[in-house]
């Protein structure tokens, strides 16, 4: 029983673990492996949770040490990844400035998702969640640096920096963003669908790596992630005006 209670935390330590070993591979420039320990940190971060509400046993501890080991796995790795790649050499603190927006952004989402008291869970994240903003940096990084190998005279990657601050500041954005589904086909035709989207990513990312190339697929599936959140809150708040046109007339 003891093991039973302590596994959901297992695997969030073992997340905290992959974000350790993704900075000390950005430190000595294993770049590509990095982003991939990120990749394999958001696997097991998305189990977590749902393992403690399947056995049953959801604690504080087991919320605050997934915050924790986020904060280090999807804030600060994915802020040294940028600052290694890109800004260490920008002039004064401009660079460490810039490369600290993630961890910034990332720290005031966490405090806020652990501040709210809900009586029932929302159906969606509000904000980009901090796993998937570390991805989605993740497989920019991974997408633009093979871009520079095939073709190093096009390269220009701090022109990446405002879109990676961009993506940073959605995590405290009012978008919406779709929940991980649960793992059966019982809970409704939406999660359904994200089901057997991720079902569909699985394998299109598995096919990917023996074909050489899951950083174009990753990239993929992260922007219809992101630019289905943005175009859905672009659609709601011209609902929005159309109602309150309607009403003032």
């Amino acid at each position: 029983m003891k093991i039973k209670q302590h596994l959901p935390s297992l695997f969030t330590l073992i997340n905290l673990f992959l974000g350790f070993l993704a900075i000390l591979n950005t430190m000595t420039g294993n770049y590509f492996t990095a982003c991939y320990i990120i990749l394999a940190a958001g696997a097991f971060d998305s189990v977590d949770g749902k393992l403690a509400r399947l056995i049953g046993i959801p604690t504080n501890f087991g919320k605050e040490i997934d915050s924790l080991a986020d904060m280090v796995s999807f804030c600060l790795a994915p802020a040294v990844l940028v600052y290694s790649l890109y800004t260490h050499d920008m002039p004064g603190i401009t660079g460490e400035i810039i490369a600290s927006v993630p961890l910034i952004m990332g720290a005031i989402r966490l405090a806020r998702f652990n501040s709210e008291v809900y009586d029932e869970a929302p159906a969606f994240f509000t904000g980009l969640p901090t796993p998937m903003n570390a991805l989605s940096i993740a497989s920019l990084v991974l997408f633009i640096e093979h871009f520079k190998i095939d073709n190093p005279e096009y390269s220009q990657p701090r022109l990446l920096l405002p879109l990676i601050m961009t993506l940073s500041f959605l995590m405290v954005s009012r978008v919406r963003y779709a929940k991980f589904p649960l793992l059966n086909f019982k809970s409704g035709v939406q999660n359904n669908l994200r089901l057997l989207g991720l079902t569909v990513f699985i394998i299109c990312f598995a096919v990917s790596i023996f074909m050489g190339y899951p950083y174009r697929v990753l990239a993929f599936f992260v922007s219809f992630y992101l630019f289905t959140g943005i175009w859905n809150h672009v659609k709601n708040l011209g609902n929005v005006e159309t109602n309150n046109q309607v009403i003032t007339k």
